[in-house]
């Protein structure tokens, strides 16, 4: 009688070690996955950070080139809007306001966009 007993309490710590290490493979899947999950989400925030960047930066660059062709005037040399920067060099060349408008981003002074216009008076 003795005998059975010992053995079903082996069992039963076998089977709670079993389920602890179950537990923890369960935990280390998870925070895998997790991890995977943050990486991937904050990657595409990034891109469509960039992709926001970009279509503000083309609007601006376009707007600035419509009111050259419509005025003839060369716009400021430098605007800022949206967090953008935008800077116009422009020179008459043969007659023709000639322009490249760029486009870059202040925090870290890459270019974002560039325009070149050409306007005759």
């Amino acid at each position: 009688m003795m005998m059975t007993k010992i053995k079903t309490t082996k069992i039963r710590l076998a089977n709670k070690n079993l389920l602890f290490a179950e537990l923890i493979v369960v935990v280390l899947f998870f925070s895998l996955a997790m991890t995977a999950c943050v990486t991937l989400f904050a990657g595409a925030y990034k891109d469509g950070q960039q992709s926001s960047d970009l279509t503000n930066a083309v609007i601006m660059a376009q707007n600035t080139a419509e009111l050259m062709k419509a005025t003839g005037r060369m716009p400021p040399a430098v605007t800022e809007e949206d967090g953008l920067q935008m800077q116009v060099e422009a020179e008459v060349v043969d007659g023709i306001l000639e322009a490249v408008i760029t486009v870059s981003n202040p925090k870290d002074n890459s270019i974002i966009y560039e325009l070149k216009v050409g306007v005759l008076p």
